[in-house]
């Protein structure tokens, strides 16, 4: 941007633009939509046409959400050419449609007698542009700015802009990038102006010697000279200062060489060099910035105008098979994120935008992959400030021609559309100490166009790496999509493997997923080539809509009538649409937390601790400690005096007295990283790392829950069930199929629907692809169970129990389930399951679940929460007492499906407002979860505004449940990985306790 002086350049310091040659377009525009470019209205550009009846729409929006067309998601198909073959560069002109918009300004006054430029932030896919009836240009290349001069054609008074804005063009074969696919002019526009002899472009590199100590600056100016004259000789000055205002040193930082005779019409290039010494660098931890004001004066020292960047002194290299952040080995702990605004699609609210800086920053990831195009400038401008690397990305992806031709490949017809983009993306984004590494693009195949982009990308900026996971030969590092640990490990283990190894995409997080991430992570830290990776992906792409009825739900491909289509694909983020965090949020953030405790002498308060972070020492936080018995906090402590270094242990003694042990209680230690002052993103005492370890304190075991007193249980039987009763409890169990079909305890039911085996869920995402229909003899095993034999017993008058012994239609597998039934009420069920003959690999839920009047609708349990977790996903849960309404514990998937579990679950119990329900007990810790809807309501519903009101919640009682899975979401890898299976090998035996509860 363009300041008159120095002084108002360093005020500007937001992203809000003060500088009086300054004027936003943004606002309601007039719009008209047609169909096919046959259709539209050609002389809308001449200021004589009137617009009166047009519509009005918002710039910057998508003219999807407006009403006008649809949006469509497909993952890698081109829309233009849903059915293959396409056939580049042409696009069906019958179906593309075209937006036509129509605006008028004014230009200030106090811009006379200078240049005027219009700047247009993304306008998707191509877009002419009219001033007053004259045509201006073309532009296509829809995710970088594109901007004209329009001094020759302004008037006085009003004036009429015109753009056609064309929903495909030949462009779009480079833009197939897996995402909705919007149209219409979606980032900002406005207006700037400049004196006839200005800044065209700067580039700071702000970089360390090589002790990384002292800032060494290079600036190169280009000044263009727009005027009639020959330029007389100028300079240009630049200003450093901190992030306090403070000029740094006692005047510029740095002089360029008089410039010379700039021809009328032409450029000249200043370079501008100065060292500064014991500098502030910028990490991700450390973002410390400095703005760069440069000044343009003439031969009199006259200041023509000024320009500001912010900047930071870092240096990137890689060294040995290692990404080093100013001479030290980092890991990038990264995301994958499109731009994704739930309710204006493309067009990105600044809320959202700032919501995920603040969510990224406090789940401790560090690196952003802009997949795959450049995003919203707002971005970088929070990730510089706050700390965040950037794999920037090229705006290439020709995903979709994959499997027919290669394209771009090495055909030099699309060599400046590839050269284009990433000089385009460079130009913008340069400046920005956050850029770490440029990325090729994603997904477009390989060939000398990409040599070409790497040869000009290292010739422009040799200070950054290059990727691209398509082509490793041209690129710095080596890159790959979903490896599996197996793999990567081989990878890591490779005597030829040079370079960093790098997951540009890992960890597909579709749906209920996202596990096994230690497994990745165990290996990354113990291999030092592998240098981190990127989730897939950050937000559920969902868009907000409402059904017939009015009622809200977010939609994803297929759901506006777009056909084909692929369907929740674009659901795979780790938080929602509207940025709440997925239970696998918080997995991603425990994993990737920079500091670790480790368990020392625990009898002695010991512990060790390990600062993981590459740039800071841990003066910053507090470690905050509670003992707890049972999950009730007895002890706490702070520990505010850690100094410990960067990648260094530190160990610490607690002040921890064990207490008096109560038979049946756990004990266990709590720590906790917290900020000591706030931050941007986080506020002070926010937890930032955290684990736990149980006691080492023998503790005799808890009674069993079903002491007798005395009272005969009385037995009734007919040819279908038992009916046992006591004193203040009746039950009946059916020997037909061996349920508990009904539970009163003092007059109340205690359930409303049988108990019974279940060895299926709501098959997730994963499931449905790693499975691949192979478990689904488990899915109705429960209901077809067959009883072959029923045995009552009464080992005392006040106990009873009743066997029943079954066959599964799974093979040849057996079922056995026992109750034990005591005089004050207390059930103990106990079940066997025996896998036998020709059976599945795995069993996906090995469990029994049952249903609960609403009333109870309270949970409460000790195990680990607070949040759903499952066998693979469950590092950063710990075990405590938690409670909350089951409406609120199950997760509202935006494709419903298996959710809500709770694992290591020792009891839980389900109450209503008077305190009273149900009371479950485990032999072992149980898996746990309840919903208040059916299973069968989960996997019928396409959307959460498919679930029914139901009078019921549905509990699941489980002895384990196969992992979530997430290598990916689409092939026999989506399964969880081994060690989280339940192989059918072996025999299931667990058990657990069912009573009244009163407060």
């Amino acid at each position: 941007m363009h300041y008159p002086d120095r002084m108002s350049a360093l005020a500007d310091s937001t992203l809000e633009i003060h500088t009086p040659y300054y004027k936003s377009l943004d606002g309601m525009w007039k719009f008209h939509f047609s169909k096919n470019p046959a259709e539209r209205p050609k002389d809308f550009y001449k200021t004589s046409f009137s617009d009166r009846k047009w519509a009005s729409v918002k710039v910057p929006g998508v003219w999807q959400l407006e009403g006008y067309g649809k949006p469509i998601y497909l993952n890698n198909r081109y829309p233009f050419h849903p059915d293959y073959p396409a056939h580049p560069p042409l696009v069906n002109a019958s179906a593309n449609p075209v937006g036509s918009y129509r605006t008028t300004f004014d230009v200030p006054k106090n811009w006379d007698g200078r240049e005027v430029f219009i700047h247009f932030g993304g306008v998707k896919s191509a877009f002419y542009i009219w001033l007053n009836g004259k045509k201006i240009g073309y532009s296509q290349g829809s995710m970088t700015p594109a901007e004209f001069n329009l001094t020759p054609f302004l008037k006085k008074g009003k004036n009429v802009l015109a753009v056609e804005v064309y929903r495909w063009s030949d462009g779009s074969y480079l833009e197939d990038q897996d995402m909705w696919r919007f149209s219409g002019i979606f980032r900002s526009v406005y207006l700037y102006s400049t004196p006839l002899e200005h800044l065209e472009d700067f580039f700071v590199r702000s970089s360390l010697d090589d002790r990384y100590e002292t800032g060494i600056m290079h600036i190169t100016a280009k000044v263009r000279n727009s005027s009639e004259d020959n330029l007389r000789p100028a300079t240009v000055v630049a200003w450093l200062y901190n992030e306090q205002g403070k000029l740094v040193g006692d005047g510029p930082i740095a002089q360029s060489k008089s410039i010379t005779d700039i021809p009328a019409g032409t450029d000249g290039i200043a370079e501008l060099y100065a060292k500064v010494p014991n500098v502030l660098k910028w990490t991700a931890e450390t973002p410390n910035l400095y703005t760069v004001v440069l000044e343009l004066k003439d031969s009199k020292g006259k200041v023509l105008e000024a320009a500001r960047s912010t900047t930071g002194f870092r240096n990137i290299e890689i060294k040995d098979g290692v990404l080093l952040v100013n001479g030290v080995p980092v890991k990038l702990k990264g995301v994958n994120t499109h731009e994704h605004d739930p309710f204006n699609g493309r067009a990105m609210d600044y809320k959202w935008i700032e919501k995920d800086l603040k969510l990224l920053k406090q789940a401790n990831v560090n690196t952003v992959r802009m997949s795959h195009y450049p995003h919203d400038p707002r971005y970088y401008y929070l990730f510089d400030k706050y700390g965040m690397y950037v794999l920037d990305e090229t705006n290439l992806e020709a995903h979709g021609m994959l499997e027919r031709e290669l394209l771009p490949g090495s055909d030099p017809r699309w060599t400046h559309a590839c050269v284009n983009r990433i000089a385009r993306m460079i130009a913008r984004d340069k400046n920005h100490p956050s850029v770490i590494i440029w990325s090729l693009g994603n997904e477009a195949g390989h060939g000398e166009n990409f040599a070409q982009m790497a040869s000009y990308a290292r010739t422009i900026d040799p200070s950054r790496p290059i990727h691209y996971e398509q082509m490793n030969s041209v690129a710095d590092m080596i890159s790959h999509m979903y490896p599996t640990p197996q793999w990567l490990q081989q990878l890591a283990s490779d005597p030829n493997i040079h370079k960093p190894i790098f997951m540009c995409e890992y960890a597909h997080s579709m749906g209920n997923s996202t596990g096994g991430l230690t497994t990745y992570w165990n290996l990354i830290n113990h291999y030092k080539n592998l240098i981190g990776g990127c989730i897939w992906d950050w937000v559920d792409q969902g868009l907000y809509k409402k059904d017939a009825k009015g009622k809200m739900f977010w939609a994803y491909g297929g759901d506006y009538g777009d056909d084909p289509n692929d369907a929740n694909f674009n659901i795979n983020g780790f938080v929602s649409p509207d940025r709440k965090p997925n239970p696998a949020y918080y997995e991603v953030k425990h994993v990737y937390q920079y500091v670790t405790f480790k368990a020392g002498d625990l009898n002695r308060g010991q512990i060790m601790v390990h600062n993981g972070y590459y740039h800071q020492n841990l003066s910053k936080f507090n470690v905050e400690w509670t003992l707890t018995q049972n999950g009730k906090t007895i002890q706490s402590g702070v520990i505010d005096t850690l100094t410990t270094p960067a990648n260094s242990w530190t160990k610490v003694r607690l002040p921890i007295e064990q207490p008096k042990l109560e038979a049946g209680s756990e004990y266990w230690l709590n720590l906790n990283l917290t900020l000591k002052q706030n931050k941007f993103w986080a506020d002070k005492g926010f937890t930032l790392a955290w684990d736990q370890f149980k006691m080492p304190w023998a503790v005799a075991p808890a009674a069993t829950p079903g002491k007798a007193n005395g009272t005969v249980i009385q037995v009734k039987q007919t040819d279908k069930a038992f009916t046992l009763s006591g004193a203040s409890f009746s039950m009946t169990i059916s020997k037909e199929n061996g349920s508990l079909e009904s539970y009163t305890s003092k007059g109340k039911s205690l359930i409303s629907g049988p108990l019974k085996p279940n060895f299926w869920r709501a098959q997730t995402d994963n499931d449905r692809a790693g499975w691949r229909g192979e478990l689904n003899d488990w899915k109705d095993a429960g209901a077809g169970r067959k009883i072959t034999d029923v045995e009552l017993t009464r080992p005392d008058k006040q106990t009873v129990v009743v066997t029943l012994r079954g066959t599964l239609p799974v093979g040849q597998s057996t079922w056995e389930l026992k109750y034990t039934v005591y005089e004050n009420g207390v059930v103990r069920v106990n079940q066997t399951l025996t896998p036998v003959g020709d059976v599945p690999t795995d069993i996906p839920v090995v469990g029994m679940s049952l249903r609960i009047p609403k009333e109870f609708g309270t949970m409460t349990w000790y195990g680990r929460g607070p949040w759903e977790n499952y066998p693979d996903r469950q590092t950063g849960a710990n075990v405590g007492v938690y409670s909350g309404l089951v409406d609120s514990l199950w997760t509202d998937y935006v494709r419903p499906q298996a959710n809500g579990n709770r694992d290591g679950v020792r009891w839980v119990r389900f109450t209503n407002k008077s305190g009273q329900g149900l009371m479950v007990v485990g032999q072992s810790p149980l898996s746990v979860s309840a919903w208040p809807y059916s299973l069968q309501d989960l996997e019928q519903a396409k959307h959460i505004d498919d679930l029914p009101v139901r009078n019921f919640i549905t509990v699941n009682l489980d002895d384990k449940q196969m992992g979530v899975g997430g290598i990916d979401s689409w092939s026999r890898n989506a399964r969880a990985m081994p060690p989280y299976r339940l192989p059918s090998d072996k025999q299931y035996q667990y058990g657990f306790y069912l009573y009244p509860y009163h407060k």
